[in-house]
């Protein structure tokens, strides 16, 4: 009787193992996301950004998000002339760290092919994770752990899918900015090639996006779409080859 308990019990958790391990497998290959213990910063709004639209053919609109859940959210926004240096700065809650950069509006469409001989790191699927993406570039030597560029005359290949899923999408696209410009003034370059995760935001298809940016876009009175349309620097910025 004992034995007929004890294998009735077996089978029944190698079935339940196996049509959970199923689900899994099934929800992840859907686009499903398996997370435990996220930080609860990663949904803090406050000083996010910047998020940057041409209000016309002379004048940016550069919007930082303020506020929170219980005093209620408002836009920081000040106006640039198109002409002139624009200084931005990004946050990242979960470490209560920012680093800084110049927003320039002048675009230069590179080379596709280079046969220079100088040194290669490539990476993909970041999928808006910040740390993750500095932390990697810090172990090989790309940048400093001040955020400097360190790579020299070195070419950083960003071989898509940097959006979506995670909670830092901001963050990732600006600090890719910060490090075209920063390799650039050494000799150094950065090639972001667009993966079908930016084709998608591109697209307004947002179902592999964190809710947080459909939160970011109301409150900067726009629709999600908006914040990859063409008034939005991000995305001339994305959609120029690099």
């Amino acid at each position: 009787m004992k034995k007929r308990i004890v294998r009735y019990l077996k089978h029944i958790t190698i079935t339940f193992l196996f049509l959970a391990i199923s689900a899994i497998l099934f929800g992840l290959y859907h686009g499903a996301s398996l997370h435990y213990g996220d930080h609860p910063s990663r949904m803090n709004l406050d000083k996010d950004g910047p998020y940057v639209f041409y209000e016309n053919d002379a004048t940016l609109s550069v919007n930082y998000l303020r506020g929170n859940k219980n005093d209620g959210f408002y836009t920081s926004t000040k106006k640039y002339a198109m002409n002139e240096p624009i200084p931005g700065s990004c946050y990242f809650p979960l470490e209560d760290t920012t680093f800084d950069f110049t927003i320039d509006t002048k675009l230069e469409t590179p080379k596709t092919i280079y046969t220079d001989g100088n040194p290669i790191v490539a990476i993909s699927d970041i999928e808006s994770g910040y740390k993750t993406f500095r932390d990697f570039l810090i172990q090989q030597n790309v940048i400093d752990t001040n955020l400097n560029w360190t790579f020299g005359k070195g070419h950083l290949v960003l071989i898509g899918d940097f959006v979506d899923r995670g909670f830092s999408t901001t963050q990732v696209l600006w600090f890719v900015y910060k490090l075209e410009q920063e390799a650039k003034k050494v000799g150094g370059l950065v090639h972001f090639i667009i993966g079908n995760h930016e084709l998608k935001n591109m697209q307004a298809k947002f179902g592999a996006a964190s809710q947080k940016y459909l939160g970011v876009s109301a409150i900067l009175g726009k629709q999600q779409h908006d914040l990859y349309s063409q008034t939005s620097v991000s995305y001339t910025h994305l959609t120029l080859p690099t």
